[in-house]
């Protein structure tokens, strides 16, 4: 695999699995990672976040409710008890027993297969966010990936300190709602390399500002057709989306 900085300029566009394949099994598992691998996605998208006893899992949420049958807040829970929860089955009986991966245990799916793209979640009230980045750097150096990591963020701040204390890596700021900034302003304050948004904002505007500023565009999320052929007309180049093998074969039949 090229390195991450050599694949995004060598090609027009590429899809990413939206904390896997999340339309098609639980999102941020294990299985989600798989399905989202074997549809041919160019990158995998997850969550992370920090555990009690400092692991980093791939979870979106700050409270364990939504996706298992846990209470209470992540980061007052250890990696134990989160990984003797379920997190298959509220989305389907099919995936009973699914476990809340650690972000190792993602990579060692992925690191190979595709890219992966790591979503920094903005601070939680007193909290020390650069705890929760060193646990990550620490994990992506360790696994050999930080050549083949998109870090995106709503919180661009975060985005910087990455940035200012590891010039490799590549970054890409995710716009913050309302935020009416154009790509080439946020990217000369932090340093990115990509802008992201939603089908709602991909204007025009941010996309002409990002063609001219050479930054690359993604776009979530992205999961029908026509999402697609709206994205495409606005030159995103990473494509999101909750079903990639869906958006892979659109792909195939348009530009075969």
């Amino acid at each position: 695999m090229l390195p991450l900085r050599q694949f995004v300029p060598s090609v027009e566009r590429f899809v990413v699995g939206h904390r896997g394949s999340s339309g098609t099994a639980p999102e941020n598992t294990l299985a989600s990672v798989r399905q989202g691998l074997e549809s041919g996605a160019d990158m995998i998208e997850l969550d992370v976040q920090l555990t009690a006893d400092h692991e980093i899992i791939v979870f979106h949420d700050t409270v364990l409710g939504r996706t298992t049958k846990g209470k209470g807040r992540v980061q007052n829970t250890s990696l134990h008890t989160i990984q003797s929860l379920d997190a298959g089955s509220w989305f389907s009986d099919d995936f009973r027993g699914e476990i809340v991966p650690t972000l190792r245990q993602a990579i060692e799916l992925i690191r190979g297969k595709a890219y992966l793209n790591i979503e920094i979640k903005p601070p939680e009230q007193d909290e020390d966010y650069h705890i929760r980045l060193e646990k990550i750097l620490e994990c992506i150096y360790d696994t050999g990936m930080e050549q083949f990591t998109l870090f995106g963020s709503f919180h661009h701040g975060a985005l910087a300190h990455l940035k200012r204390q590891h010039p490799i890596l590549h970054t890409a700021a995710i716009n913050i709602p309302n935020d009416k900034r154009l790509p080439s302003e946020i990217a000369s304050e932090i340093g990115c390399e990509g802008f992201i948004c939603s089908l709602r904002e991909l204007t025009h505007k941010r996309s002409e500002d990002a063609l001219r500023n050479n930054i690359y565009l993604g776009v979530y999320t992205v999961n029908t057709s026509e999402d697609l052929e709206f994205a495409l007309n606005r030159k995103a180049k990473a494509i999101a989306t909750n079903f990639p093998a869906r958006i892979c074969d659109y792909l195939k039949s348009k530009y075969k």
